[in-house]
């Protein structure tokens, strides 16, 4: 087992606006702790080199180093705006964040990378992508300056990336590849705050704080000790009366450090205690703060710091509790989705329309895109996308109907689509084409034309997620469906139960308020509704959500009385 050093470190946020460092620094040396953490404040980046360079000194001065720094709060979080103003302003603070650790000395520099803005949640894909480009930059920046590493912090919700454990691997990879390719850049790492888990919207908890740390251990570069509640709601300390409350079990967390430490990318980590301190400015309040530090020092020395020797082996196994995870983009088959056809919605007014779309219910929005030679048409393209994902948070279904289907791939997933369906006779290395799907964080399906067998499928069906039948043949709206279409959605639902498959069926073309009802009953579990149904020329848009979902309730009720199932 590869030999780890854990040090104990200090974050300095509760001091801000109460304590001077100097009582920090004292505070510090008294307890043996020597790595500082420096949290920011909004005075930061406007105060002098003089008065960085006095700090640096009057920690030396207490045996302190100021080892790290990482952001307090979001204020460098403006690449997940729409307004490229705040990119400018997030960049330009940054680089000076950069600066300040090179004269403090720190080895590592970090922030929270940023968060999206709730009700313009559609543009997480995009600000992923400012981040990512602007950090790379970042890392030549920073080693020009002589800072070792840059940090990022994982946090606990979707609109704060990265998050799961997917997001977090995905742009550790991608920050891999780049470092390959700059030996200029400096080295990257998380600082991992051991309270975070993720619960989510319904208070599930899909992912333990054990399991996010887990999953963050290849690239954990330092740490972040605090404790929480069981519904990670709340953060606080160590003190024995915190403890009683708390869920965070700090010798589990060294246990799995000290057994996992092949993982690690460091020999020596540091765990910085993070609290935010009694309530701030108040005369009952403001003095107990040096208690609260001392009691959960004292406990982090005695547990995080134990030394191997007093624990050969752990007590029992590190328990780490996961549950599925549960995107945004459900395609659990409890009911019938409606995927409305933007090809069909108004395009010379396509936000309002699928504003209108959301008002009615609309669980997907199905976007064609086809690049006339595959298809002879080609209504959509990449730019509809890119102006439409900031508009809306419902999930993006495209439909590749393509010659070249891996670029079409990575265009369609970094402008944001969930789900991408590919054409198994378009394909030349279909496997290695859906696999990149998923690679990239989207969900796979495989697209057949009508007269493509359903064996075609066989040795693929671990990479799937959906599949897509064409009731016509690809390229235009307004066609009728083939003699074959119910008979094959039927033959594919045998097909998959055959081979204990549980993925979704989706249906594209002529779902009609006629074919509706037998095209559920056989099987349908996504219905691409266009101009047969949702955008009827022959009713409100209101009126044809009704319609269709009375369509789909008949449909149900025969598949109940045929099969015995639930639909």
């Amino acid at each position: 087992m590869r030999a780890l050093q854990l040090r104990l470190g200090l974050k300095a946020d509760p001091i801000e606006y109460r304590y001077s460092y100097e009582w920090l620094f004292r505070l510090m040396a008294e307890e043996g702790v020597q790595h500082l953490q420096l949290g920011t404040f909004f005075e930061l980046y406007q105060l002098s080199d003089q008065w960085l360079l006095r700090l640096r000194d009057c920690a030396k001065d207490f045996g302190i180093a100021i080892s790290s720094i990482l952001t307090a709060h979001r204020e460098l979080g403006g690449y997940f705006q729409t307004d490229t103003a705040w990119h400018r302003v997030a960049r330009r603070n940054h680089e000076r964040l950069i600066e300040i650790g090179a004269m403090l000395g720190a080895r590592s520099v970090g922030s929270n990378p940023g968060s999206t803005l709730r009700d313009q949640i559609g543009a997480k894909p995009e600000g992923m992508k400012c981040y990512l480009r602007n950090l790379k930059e970042l890392l030549c920046f920073a080693r020009q300056r002589g800072v070792e590493r840059l940090t990022m912090e994982p946090m606990s919700c979707l609109a704060e990336p990265p998050t799961l454990p997917e997001e977090i691997a995905g742009w550790a990879h991608e920050l891999e590849v780049f470092r390959k390719d700059h030996s200029e850049a400096a080295a990257f790492g998380y600082c991992v705050d051991v309270s975070h888990g993720y619960a989510d919207k319904d208070r599930v908890i899909r992912y333990d704080h054990l399991a996010l740390l887990a999953a963050c251990l290849p690239w954990t570069t330092e740490l972040h000790l605090r404790n929480t509640d069981a519904s990670y709601t709340a953060t606080f300390g160590f003190t024995d009366e915190e403890r009683k409350k708390g869920i965070v079990d700090v010798a589990a967390v060294r246990d799995l450090l000290h057994w996992k430490a092949e993982l690690l990318p460091v020999e020596e980590l540091v765990g910085y205690l993070e609290i935010g301190g009694p309530k701030l400015g108040r005369d009952y309040t403001d003095g107990a703060l040096a208690e609260q530090l001392r009691a959960s020092l004292l406990h982090l020395r005695e547990t995080f710091l134990k030394p191997q020797k007093e624990w050969e082996k752990p007590p029992g196994p590190v328990v780490i509790h996961t549950a599925p995870p549960a995107p945004a983009l459900s395609l659990e088959l409890r009911h019938v989705q409606l995927a409305p056809s933007l090809m069909c919605a108004d395009l010379c007014h396509l936000e309002e329309s699928v504003r209108r779309l959301e008002r009615h219910g609309a669980e997907l929005l199905h976007i064609d895109i086809m690049d006339a030679r595959f298809t002879p048409n080609m209504p959509l393209g990449f730019e509809t996308l890119r102006q439409l994902r900031p508009k809306t948070a419902l999930p993006f279904d495209v439909h590749l109907m393509v010659k070249d289907n891996d670029f079409f791939v990575r265009e369609s997933v970094a402008l944001g689509a969930q789900m991408i369906s590919v054409h198994v006779e378009s394909s030349l290395h279909f496997d290695r084409t859906l696999a990149l799907i998923r690679l990239l964080g989207a969900r796979a399906g495989a697209a057949l034309n009508p007269a493509t067998p359903l064996a075609a499928l066989d040795y693929v069906l671990e990479r799937l997620d959906f599949v897509l039948l064409m009731a016509v043949n690809p390229g235009f709206a307004g066609q009728n469906a083939v003699p074959s279409a119910i008979r094959k959605i039927s033959d594919c639902r045998a097909y998959l139960a055959a081979r204990g498959v549980k993925i979704p069926i989706q249906v594209d073309g002529n779902v009609s308020f006629a074919n509706i009802p037998r095209m559920v009953a056989a099987g349908a579990d996504i219905l691409v509704a266009g101009s047969s149904s949702l955008f009827s020329a022959e009713g409100a848009l209101e009126d044809n959500f009704r319609k269709t979902r009375e369509a789909v309730a008949r449909g149900l009720e025969l598949r109940h009385g045929n099969s015995g199932e639930r639909g």
